[in-house]
């Protein structure tokens, strides 16, 4: 069995574990990110990453990637088409599989989560924006350029026109994500919002039920397209648990009754939900490696 490291690159920190035989990771370890330096940065992963003597190595990370080439474009690293791959192969002499980083939490559903087995499946990240994924038989979706299925800026409700295209409003992510709750609770943590409805304080769930009307409103339009077999929901929004999930079906089963009463029980929450990245980076590379 080939010994397959994971590694998620986050705007903040990254984390890197072995992928174990029960479909998790093992001796996780943790350090901050390095931002405006890519030598530097892949210096230092490439030194811990040499700890663990790897077969392989999968790369999940912020920002858009070429695929083909594992070449990444991340803002919020300062990164401009740093060849991310070809830098990592020469430090480690191992072969490198990098992509996105959503792209690697809806593979870590498909490799031992909720969507394991699914032909079809839809993954839902509610973070700070709405991010997600399409798997279809066995394997992300990703069009023509590696961006496909950006359900953030789907249309779920009516707009003005804006000819400049810089209009939010109308499109899912500006009323399903972090951002959307902390506009509702008047600019304050999203975080604050989860927590009072964990405590079931009316104020909040107030606005979580807003949250969740909307999310339905969404996983409506992408049933209707894709006619998943599992929608997975992942991202901190998620730590909402049982409100959240009972709460979307709820609302889809009222939403979609009249055609299918079956689609509510298809929503699940994501299982490996922190270790999703290294999980999915892992993946990846056995699939593609």
């Amino acid at each position: 069995m080939k010994s397959v490291l994971g590694i998620d690159i986050g705007g903040t920190s990254v984390k890197m574990g072995l992928l174990d035989c029960s479909g998790g990771v093992g001796d996780v370890k943790q350090v901050e990110t390095i931002t405006h330096d890519a030598e530097k940065f892949v210096d230092r992963i490439s030194a811990i990453a040499l700890e663990y003597n790897p077969d392989i190595v999968g790369v999940g990370t912020t920002g858009a990637v070429n695929f083909e080439t594992g070449t990444v474009n991340a803002g919020n690293l300062a990164w401009t088409g740093v060849p991310l791959r070809t830098m990592l192969e020469e430090r480690l002499q191992k072969p490198v599989w990098v992509d996105n980083d959503a792209k690697s939490a809806m593979m870590a559903e498909a490799h031992s989560g909720v969507c394991k087995g699914a032909r079809c499946a839809v993954f839902i990240t509610l973070g700070t924006g709405l991010g997600g994924g399409l798997i279809i038989d066995g394997k992300p979706w990703r069009g023509d350029d590696n961006t496909a299925f950006e359900l953030g800026h789907i249309i779920t409700r009516g707009c003005e026109y804006d000819p400049t295209g810089k209009t939010k409003a109308g499109r899912f992510e500006y009323y399903a994500s972090s951002q959307a709750l902390e506009r509702m609770n008047n600019g304050r943590p999203a975080r604050e919002v989860v927590e009072g409805v964990l405590a079931k304080e009316p104020k909040y769930t107030e606005i979580f039920d807003k949250f969740i009307y909307d999310l339905a409103l969404g996983i409506f339009t992408i049933v209707n397209l894709f006619k998943p077999e599992v929608i997975a929901l992942g991202g901190g929004i998620c730590a909402a648990g049982d409100y959240l999930l009972e709460g979307t079906r709820k609302t889809v089963r009222e939403i979609y009754s009249h055609r299918d009463d079956t689609v509510a029980e298809k929503i699940q929450l994501a299982v490996h939900q922190n270790n999703a990245g290294m999980i999915g980076a892992a993946a990846l590379a056995e699939l593609y490696l």
